[in-house]
């Protein structure tokens, strides 16, 4: 049985690094056997390019501070007190890291926040599936309203997701926090820890979190709305709260490297209709290219600190702590009195 888990094991890990490039390789071949690279050249060519920098850079940065904030509310909700500056490592971090592996850079971020807050980590690892959820959750919703502004169709299909995503939730949580009764039997979920965040959260603080992250989509609509007009083209605002959750989405399916593969492929899928896909194209390959970059000149600036606070200095309350080595031990660690911890913020 060892060695069948084993081969699985490294199958799987295999498996994980060969499919995202080739993936990845496959789209783009496809993509440029449709569309012409002259005209793909032009398109980049002629944008207006300080007009798109002016659209997605400020915005880059906007949403990376809305975004920790978001996760400042929801620790303090579930693990006590950090402050809003400690958080910023982490996320930058956790930024710069999903360009490569989204499951590392959440493994990162456990990591971290463990060991700052002194938690086991499958309840951080409980609170960091809980936004994840929530983030897909709310952008489900949104393109669920943006929908029902639509004048025009969209594939049908996609009227039912928000529907799904609704009885997904009422059916996961009704498990968790009471569990179904079939055929005389209580079917409940076990009591994990990994499941904690889950069981504590109240509805209003579900709601809460959907609150938060609604302006972050809404300023991501706005950005782009702004930014594309640099290409030459325009899309309307409501079909671009309708399509972008989407793209967000499929962007985010860990079947490809750095989502340079869905993500232009869902823009052009979701607006080739109205748009040349040329111009398609260049946009989204150079507006998530921006990001990109963004976000690892963030994660970068915040690295050093990240690093040295998870691997070097473990900062408890009101003191830091030096170890010098993997293991501490009791009597081998100096305390050092610190009487510049940072303030809570907002």
């Amino acid at each position: 049985m060892s060695d069948r888990t084993n081969r699985w094991g490294r199958l799987s890990k295999w498996w994980r690094i060969i499919v995202p490039p080739v993936v990845t390789v496959t789209i783009l071949v496809l993509i440029f056997r449709k569309i012409p690279f002259e005209a793909f050249v032009d398109a980049l060519a002629n944008a207006d390019y300080p007009r798109f920098f002016l659209a997605l850079f400020p915005f880059s940065i906007l949403y990376f501070a809305l975004d920790t904030v978001v996760l400042w509310y929801v620790v303090r909700w579930f693990h006590g007190k950090l402050s809003y500056r400690d958080l910023l490592p982490v996320r930058s971090v956790d930024y710069l890291l999903s360009i490569l592996n989204h499951r590392l850079s959440q493994g990162a971020m456990v990591a971290y926040l463990a060991r700052r807050l002194s938690t086991s980590l499958l309840e951080i690892a409980s609170t960091i599936l809980f936004l994840d959820f929530l983030q897909k959750t709310h952008l489900i919703l949104w393109a669920g309203v943006g929908m029902l502004l639509l004048s025009e169709q969209l594939p049908p299909a996609l009227l039912l997701a928000p529907v799904a995503v609704i009885l997904l939730w009422f059916v996961f949580l009704t498990y968790i926090h009471g569990g179904f009764a079939f055929l005389g039997r209580l079917l409940k979920a076990p009591n994990w820890r990994l499941l904690r965040t889950f069981r504590l959260a109240r509805p209003g603080q579900y709601l809460g979190v959907l609150a938060l992250k609604a302006p972050l989509l809404l300023l991501a609509v706005a950005a782009h709305s702004v930014a594309i007009r640099s290409f030459g083209f325009e899309i309307p605002f409501s079909r671009l709260l309708a399509t972008l959750p989407i793209i967000f989405i499929v962007g985010a399916l860990p079947i490809n490297v750095a989502r340079l593969g869905t993500t232009p492929l869902a823009w052009i899928f979701f607006h080739g209709d109205i748009v040349p896909a040329p111009q398609l194209l260049a946009y989204s390959l150079a507006a998530h290219l921006t990001f990109m970059v963004a976000n690892a000149a963030l994660g970068i600036g915040f690295l050093p600190r990240a690093y040295r606070e998870l691997f070097g200095v473990e900062i408890g309350r009101g003191e830091w702590r030096i170890f010098t080595g993997a293991r501490s031990r009791r009597g081998q660690e100096r305390k050092i009195d610190s009487s510049a911890s940072s303030p809570d913020f907002p």
